[in-house]
């Protein structure tokens, strides 16, 4: 009201000045975002005449109602799934019914259903955390719950950022000083359990700090708090980054359960789980270390200047100097090492690092494995084992098969680096109810046998030696099996092992083509930092300690000319171009090419019919909006976030659609068929609210703990992310929904991700890094993906011809389209359409007419060229989609004048009027002050005289 008060006691021309001013740049701004103004409001910019299209795609569900129950329900089974039961000490879980429970913690009122910027959900419809136990038939201290909600626990939040990082992260529990007598007063009345909630979140643009992935001292007061008063102590991990758990296994917790970001209609598995509803069967995706810091990943993570770049965008760097050894592939590596006494491994305690390995979860029940054979096949090996539930609860059990390769000294001489240990497939069974037995079966492509072998062959080999095929029930587990089977150490299960002989000669052929028949070779020297630095080491087994890395250049680097030249934005003209046809009028509908092969040439009839600008807007403005193409009857295409689901978080629009548990969740069920449900389900959310592009999934890998968008990424293991994704991908082609798997690539942490220069060892980009992307083209037929806003070296990712046509559609196969992220700023410059197109990126996620907004008519004939290229990909992929449903071959596409353009223009001409009149009143208010005034200085009678006296 104050400010209020100030503005209104402003002179009236102050007043009509500034309505004018507000006027004049809303009219100047709102044609420049017009189209995001579209999607956020949700107002048609097009209308359909002719034919009445075919429903191409439809809904299984009847009703809006029951598409959002099966939607409901499908999130409640994710996150049933996904939650890990960590830690259960003498079966203090689940909780009988009727348990009378205290909650403790400021996050169990203040629970973490997503995390911020384009994963974000919508958690306004959400159960509360006592409303989940509840309807699992415990029972919740109401006194408790109060001190945190409405009492004096009330005064203390966490804090997160906003999607621009700014804000910080803390997680300020309440200390245990502030509790209350009525509160501790109250445990002995729901003293059957105290359930401790500790909570983080993630955002997009920021990442982590260490601390905040550690338990902090008011956190531990408060578990040492449960200790002491309670026979039962859960903790909740409603976190998607691995934490250091260490603090809470010191003060005695009972059980520790990893229930991560449940989405909008997650929640209630979190009861489900506790009161044995339903039997935990998630796995973890990631290694749980002792310290966050031991990741070799850590050394070089962060902010780091290049001192001599003066390129806009392009004075950031990030070495991976860890190589491979990622996640278990380090830990599981090294302690192999310890063990056979090789590499220089040092004094490496496993047990004191590493906390839960990858893959690790428990259950309500005990599972037996039996039968377990490895058979050879044309493409691999077949791999079967029978799992028997030899407990007491019905429940679901996870097989996981990994791969030894032989470490050689070919692999010593020529620095191709081999984790002791590698995830190569997985299986979930139904549900088993005790004493049922079911024989899961797990193909094992002969592919995964091979290395990148950048150094010496410069393509894929496969080694001759020894192979160890060997199932576990997580990472550290299949390992001890392996040195069991080496006799290197007792405790393993050899059962679980079958050694495979590779004979004959080093093997550079068999995996050395791609899928258009080009070679596969060399493609990402220029992001390799040897190229500039020729005396530097990635981290190597072959010695551990002389090569375990430090932050690069102290984290000031002046690099060399070479690499400051990479930096610039840089492309060829082809001097054999000649500019394409425009306007013609060949009768084509974009709808009469559904199902047209690529290679059909009416697609270039059809092309031809389109207009310069509609061309150009095509590709360099479809950011949250394809507009509509009248010339070819292309209708326009809304593409959203995030993850979870589709987003109207980020850019509104007037629809409503599931938020899913985070991305990290599904990967933790390690079922392929639920993957699969969820992308058709976020199929269904598409046909409903007419979004045919969903900018998802994200495929980045866990590099390090701290990554502020690890939980909307799946896993630290590009093939479980990989798997996970194909499944998904392939449940949202079935509806017509065109996925972009994100963010491609090499982007692994937020700080500097707008233009910093990262690098990465060939092998590493390929086996670690971009694994997830090939599996979710070659398998999940993926139509689209999303490039990275950083630069692989030097040169931005979506402008790497080796990255976009090398390796994405020579090498994998892809036929999609391939857009930016967010490209709207000038300081987004460095994602040059031109240097992109002719790499292969296709379209340009630019929200306004801030970039690239060129006169067409100047445009020249090479860039045509590309431009109808990069358009050919789109329009294949939109035709083929459920953007196309109502589109008959013979409809016409008319613009509409959206409503709010109408208003706009109503407020303008209002805003004009009153700000005239604003000046006019001005002015008659200043006479008739003026003339008050004279009227009240005019001398009374006889005093002129005195004062002329």
């Amino acid at each position: 009201m104050r400010v209020l008060r100030k503005i209104l006691g402003l002179p009236v021309w102050m007043l009509g000045a500034t309505f004018l001013i507000a006027v004049v740049v809303v009219n100047y701004g709102a044609p420049m975002f017009s189209k995001s103004i579209n999607v956020f409001l949700g107002f048609p910019t097009y209308t359909v005449e002719g034919g009445t299209g075919e429903q191409y795609y439809e809904s299984s569900y009847a009703t809006a109602e029951e598409q959002y129950e099966a939607a409901a329900r499908l999130a409640r089974t994710i996150e049933q799934e996904g939650i890990v039961l960590m830690r259960n000490e003498g079966g203090a879980l689940p909780l009988a019914s009727g348990s009378r429970v205290t909650l403790l913690g400021q996050d169990s009122v203040d629970f973490v259903y997503g995390g911020a910027g384009s994963g974000s959900v919508d958690a306004s419809s959400a159960l509360t955390l006592r409303e989940s136990l509840e309807q699992a038939g415990l029972v919740v201290n109401p006194v408790a719950w109060e001190f945190y909600e409405d009492g004096p626990g009330s005064e203390f939040r966490k804090v997160v950022p906003d999607i621009t990082g700014s804000g910080g992260f803390a997680v300020n529990e309440v200390p245990v000083s502030e509790f209350t007598d009525e509160l501790r007063a109250s445990y002995a009345e729901y003293g059957d359990a105290a359930i401790v909630t500790i909570g983080r979140t993630g955002s997009e643009s920021v990442d982590l700090p260490t601390d905040y992935l550690r338990v902090s001292a008011e956190e531990r007061d408060t578990v040492h708090e449960a200790v002491a008063n309670f026979d039962v102590v859960v903790v909740l991990l409603n976190t998607s980054n691995a934490m250091e758990l260490e603090p809470l296994i010191e003060e005695g917790v009972d059980a520790i359960v990893w229930v991560s970001s449940p989405g909008q209609a997650g929640i209630e598995a979190v009861g489900d789980v506790l009161a044995g509803l339903v039997n935990p069967s998630g796995r973890t995706v990631d290694t749980y270390a002792a310290s966050v810091d031991s990741a070799p990943a850590m050394a070089n993570l962060g902010d780091y200047t290049i001192t001599n770049s003066e390129v806009a965008s392009g004075n950031k760097y990030l070495v991976y100097s860890e190589g491979i050894y990622v996640g278990y592939r380090y830990y599981e590596t090294r302690f192999e090492d310890v063990v056979l006494g090789q590499g220089n491994a040092g004094d490496f305690d496993y047990d004191a690092e590493v906390t839960y390995p990858f893959g690790h979860g428990l259950s309500y029940t005990t599972f037996s494995w039996s039968d377990y054979t490895v058979a050879p096949a044309a493409d691999g090996f077949d791999v079967s084992v029978t799992v028997t539930n030899v407990g007491e609860a019905a429940g679901k059990d996870v097989v996981e098969l990994y791969l030894q390769k032989p470490y050689t000294d070919y692999d010593r001489a020529n620095g191709v680096e081999k984790s002791a240990i590698e995830l190569v497939g997985f299986a979930k069974t139904k549900l088993l109810e005790p004493g049922e037995s079911q024989t899961l079966s797990v193909h094992l492509d002969g592919e995964l046998l091979r290395s990148y072998d950048a150094d010496g062959a410069g393509t894929y080999v496969v080694e001759p030696g020894t192979y160890y095929i060997a199932a576990g029930h997580d990472a550290h587990d299949a390992l001890l099996n392996v040195l069991t089977a080496k006799d290197a150490l007792a405790g393993g299960n050899k059962a679980l092992v079958h050694v495979h002989e590779q004979t004959g000669d080093l093997d550079a052929a068999t995996f050395s083509v791609g899928a258009s028949g080009d070679a596969i070779s060399n493609q990402f020297a220029g992001a390799d930092i040897r190229t500039y630095d020729d005396g530097f080491a990635y981290l190597s087994r072959a010695d551990w300690q002389g090569t375990w890395p430090a932050t690069y250049a102290d984290g000031s680097w002046t690099a060399p000319d070479e690499l400051l030249s990479a930096l610039e934005v840089s492309y060829e003209d082809d001097p054999a171009a000649t500019e394409p046809t425009f306007g013609a009028d060949n009768g084509l509908t974009l709808a009469a090419l559904i199902g047209a092969d690529y290679d059909d040439p009416r697609w270039d009839q059809l092309m031809d019919q389109m207009s310069k600008r509609e061309l150009w807007d095509l590709v360099r403005q479809s950011g949250y909006l394809s507009d509509h193409i009248e010339s070819i009857a292309m209708p326009a295409v809304a593409l959203k976030d995030g993850p979870a689901g589709i987003s109207a978080t980020l850019m509104g629009g007037n629809i409503s659609c599931m938020s899913y548990p985070v991305e990290v969740v599904l990967a933790s069920t390690w079922n392929v068929e639920l993957a699969h449900e969820m992308g058709a389900m976020v199929g269904e959310d598409s046909i409903s609210s007419s979004t045919p592009v969903w900018y998802a999934p994200a495929m980045n890998i866990h590099r390090a703990a701290t990554s502020g968008r690890n939980f909307e990424y799946y896993s630290e293991d590009g093939l479980l992310s990989g798997k996970m994704a194909a499944a998904e991908c392939l449940g949202c082609a079935e509806k017509g929904l065109i996925v972009t798997i994100k963010h491609f690539a090499v982007n692994d942490q937020e700080t500097n991700r707008i233009g910093g220069a990262y690098f990465a060892s060939e092998q590493s980009i390929r086996e670690v890094y971009l694994r997830g992307f090939e599996y979710a083209v070659r398998d999940g037929k993926a139509g689209g993906v999303m490039t990275s806003m950083n630069r692989l070296g030097g040169r931005w990712s979506g402008g790497n011809a080796g990255l976009m046509t090398a390796t994405l559609r020579d090498e994998w196969g892809f036929q999609g389209f391939a857009t930016t992220d967010q490209a709207t700023f000038p300081n987004f410059r460095y994602a040059d359409i031109r240097e992109g197109l002719e790499a292969g990126n296709d379209m340009w996620l630019n929200a306004g007419d801030l970039m690239f907004n060129e006169d067409v008519e100047a445009i020249d004939a090479t860039t045509w060229v590309r431009v109808r290229e990069a358009a050919h990909r789109i329009l294949f992929q939109y035709a083929n989609s459920n953007a196309m449903n109502g589109i008959s071959a013979d409809a016409t596409v008319k613009a509409a004048f959206p409503m709010w353009q109408v208003m706009r223009a109503f407020v303008t001409v209002a805003s004009l009027l009153l700000g005239y009149g604003a000046f006019k009143l001005s002015h008659l208010i200043a006479g008739t002050r003026t003339l008050w005034q004279v009227i009240r200085r005019k001398p009374k009678p006889g005093q002129a005289r005195e004062q002329a006296a």
